[in-house]
């Protein structure tokens, strides 16, 4: 009895170190596909008055009044020789406004433009909001 239990214990430990070696193995391969990380600042402030920002290098969306929206468009283009994944996530307090599909794929030379929204609650609090959207370009499997 002893032994079919020290058996068992064995087995769910080498299990456990497998499983654990698949998932490391995992991590690494999906380092490697990683060709560009690119960070998009993100500005907007809630408040009275609306305004306006306009600019090229960065996501700002000037100054929007309590249940607005607004929007602003990026460009993505594939220059490399293979297809690849434009894969978008947001950091900082100005991410709970901001919509923007999770994943686009493009083909070799492929240009598409996306829509970057922003929706601002009724009841938001004034204020200056700010972050980062992250656009990571990965190659395809």
């Amino acid at each position: 009895m002893a032994n079919l239990k020290n058996l068992k214990n064995k087995i769910i430990v080498l299990l456990f170190i497998i499983s654990l070696l698949v998932f490391l193995f995992t991590l690494y391969i999906n380092s490697l596909l990683v060709l560009e990380k690119k960070e998009i600042p993100v500005f907007l402030k809630v408040g009275e008055v609306a305004a306006f920002n306009l600019s090229a290098t960065e996501l700002s969306f000037g100054t929007l009044t309590p249940g607005s929206n607004a929007r602003r468009n990026i460009t993505l283009k594939n220059e490399y020789d293979f297809p690849v994944e434009f894969k978008f996530y947001a950091k900082g307090d100005a991410k709970k406004f901001l919509l923007y599909e999770k994943k686009i794929y493009l083909e070799t030379g492929e240009i598409k433009s996306i829509e970057i929204k922003v929706i601002i609650p009724k009841n938001e609090e004034y204020g200056d909001y700010s972050g980062k959207l992250i656009i990571s370009i990965r190659k395809t499997i």
